[in-house]
C-alpha cells in the first residue's frame, strides 16, 4: 500500500524519489513506438515512417481508454486505501480490470473489421497504404496486452509498488529494442518485423503486471468480480481528463498528418513522424510526474491528511517548473542532433528542424495542463479536469491549426499545438484556484 512508502509528510528529495520510476516507466512506454520509427527509418526508409505516425492515433485510443478506466477508478481505489477499506479497494480494482479486457475485446473486433476505411480516415493514401495496412493490423490485434500494460503500470503505483512500474516499461522496452533490431534487421521482416516486436514486448510486459496482480503478495490482488452500480460510469466521467490527454496526442498526430500533407506531402509526414516522437517522449515526464503523484495525493485525502496532500500538490508544481524550462532548453538547442538519429536525408531534416524551433515552446505550458488536470481527478473533480482536456485537446488546438496556417502558411501548422497549451494555462489557472486549491483546503 501507499502507507509503506512513508508519511505524506515526505522531504522533496523523497518525494522526487519516489516518482522518478512513474516517470522513468512513462518515457519508456513512450519510447515503443519511437524504436519502432528508428528501425524502420534506418532500414526500410521514409514511407513505412510517415506509416507508422499515421497509426499513432490509433495507439492514443488504446491508451486514452486505459489510463481513463486506470485513472478514474485509481482516485476511488486509492480513497478507499486510504480509508483503510482494503477490500473494497480490491473489489473495484478487479471489476474494472475485468471491464477493461471486455472493452479492449470489443475495440479489437470492430477494428479489425474496418482496418482499411479507419486507415485511410487517419490519412493514409495510396502510396502509405500497403505499409499502414500491416503495421496497423498488427496494433489493433494486441489491443488488450496495450490497455492492461497501462492499467497495471498506474496500479502498481497505487499498490506502493512503483518500481514495478519501471520494471514492467524496462523489460518491455528492452524487447522491443532486441526484437526490433532482430526482426527488421537480420530477419528483414520490415515494418511488419517493428510491428511484431512491438507486440511481443508489450504482451510480456503485461504478463509481469498479470502474475504480480494475482499473488499473494500484492495488496491489490485480483479476486471474484462483484458488481458494483454506476461504478464504471463514474470512472469515465473521473478518468475523463486523463483520457483526452493521451486522445489530444492522436488530435495532434491526426491534425498534422492532414495539415503538413497540405505543404510537404509524404515527406512532411515523415518530418512530422520525428517532431511527434520526441513530443511524446516530452510529455511523457509530465503524464509520469502527474501519475506517480496522483495516488498520493488522493490517498491522502482519504485518510483526511490535508496538510500533507497540499504539501505534494505543492512538490509537483515545484518539479513541473524547472521540468518544463529544462525540457524546452533541450528540445531547442538539441533538435538537429535527435533529428539525425532518425534520418540523414538532407530536405527530410530541414523540415524536422525548422518545425522543431517553432513547436519547442509547447513544452514550456502543456506541463501545467497535464498536471492541474491530473490533479483534479486525484481529488475527485473530475469535470472541470475534463474541461481542462477538452480545451486542451480539441477545442484550442484545433482552432488554431485550422485558422493559424491561413495566416501563416506552413509556420501556422508547427505553431498550433503551442498556441493551444498556451490559452489552456489559463484555464488551469481558473480551476487551480476556483476548483483545486478549495478541495485542498476541504480534505
Amino acid at each position: 500500500m501507499i502507507q509503506s512508502t512513508g508519511t505524506l509528510h515526505m522531504s522533496y528529495p523523497r518525494f522526487l524519489q519516489y516518482i522518478l520510476p512513474s516517470i522513468l516507466s512513462m518515457m519508456a512506454l513512450s519510447f515503443f513506438t519511437t524504436v519502432d520509427g528508428f528501425f524502420v527509418s534506418r532500414f526500410v526508409g521514409p514511407d513505412p515512417l510517415a506509416a507508422i505516425n499515421i497509426v499513432i492515433p490509433f495507439c492514443c485510443l488504446v491508451y486514452a481508454i486505459a489510463l481513463m478506466l486506470a485513472t478514474g477508478a485509481g482516485a476511488y481505489v486509492s480513497i478507499k486505501m486510504g480509508e483503510g477499506d482494503l477490500t473494497e479497494a480490491r473489489h473495484l480494482f478487479s471489476y474494472i480490470l475485468t471491464l477493461l479486457c471486455l472493452i479492449g475485446a470489443v475495440v479489437t473486433a470492430v477494428s479489425l473489421i474496418l482496418l482499411k476505411p479507419i486507415m485511410i480516415f487517419l490519412g493514409s493514401t495510396e502510396m502509405l497504404l500497403p505499409y499502414t495496412m500491416v503495421y496497423g493490423g498488427v496494433t489493433v490485434a494486441i489491443t488488450v496486452p496495450m490497455m492492461m500494460k497501462l492499467f497495471f503500470e498506474f496500479f502498481a503505483r497505487v499498490d506502493g509498488n512503483p518500481k514495478l512500474s519501471f520494471w514492467m516499461s524496462a523489460v518491455g522496452l528492452a524487447l522491443n529494442v532486441i526484437f526490433d533490431y532482430l526482426l527488421v534487421g537480420p530477419c528483414q521482416l520490415g515494418i511488419l518485423g517493428a510491428a511484431l516486436g512491438t507486440g511481443i514486448s508489450i504482451a510480456a510486459s503485461a504478463l509481469m503486471g498479470l502474475i504480480h496482480f494475482f499473488s499473494p503478495k500484492a495488496q491489490l490482488r485480483f479476486c471474484r468480480p462483484q458488481r458494483r452500480s454506476g461504478f464504471l460510469l463514474r470512472s469515465c466521467v473521473n478518468g475523463s481528463s486523463q483520457f483526452l490527454t493521451e486522445i489530444s496526442t492522436g488530435v495532434v498526430t491526426y491534425l498534422f498528418n492532414i495539415q503538413i500533407l497540405k505543404f510537404r506531402g509524404e515527406l512532411g509526414i515523415s518530418a512530422v513522424t520525428i517532431i511527434t516522437f520526441m513530443y511524446y517522449f516530452y510529455i511523457s515526464v509530465y503524464m509520469g510526474l502527474s501519475s506517480g503523484a496522483s495516488p498520493l495525493v488522493s490517498y491522502g485525502a482519504g485518510a483526511g491528511d490535508r496538510e500533507g496532500s497540499r504539501r505534494i500538490t505543492r512538490f509537483c508544481y515545484v518539479s513541473l517548473a524547472w521540468m518544463s524550462l529544462l525540457i524546452f532548453l533541450i528540445s531547442l538547442i538539441c533538435g538537429h542532433a535527435v533529428n539525425r538519429i532518425f534520418s540523414d536525408d538532407a530536405a527530410l531534416l530541414a523540415i524536422a528542424d525548422h518545425g522543431n524551433r517553432l513547436f519547442s515552446s509547447c513544452y514550456l505550458f502543456a506541463g501545467v495542463n497535464v498536471l492541474t488536470a491530473a490533479l483534479l481527478t486525484a481529488l475527485d473533480r473530475g469535470k472541470p479536469a475534463a474541461a481542462i482536456s477538452t480545451l486542451r485537446c480539441l477545442i484550442f488546438p484545433s482552432a488554431a491549426m485550422m485558422l493559424l496556417p491561413l495566416a501563416l502558411g506552413e509556420a501556422g501548422v508547427w505553431l498550433a499545438i503551442p498556441a493551444g497549451e498556451l490559452f489552456t494555462v489559463a484555464a488551469s489557472a481558473y480551476f487551480y484556484f476556483r476548483t483545486l486549491s478549495p478541495a485542498l483546503q476541504a480534505i
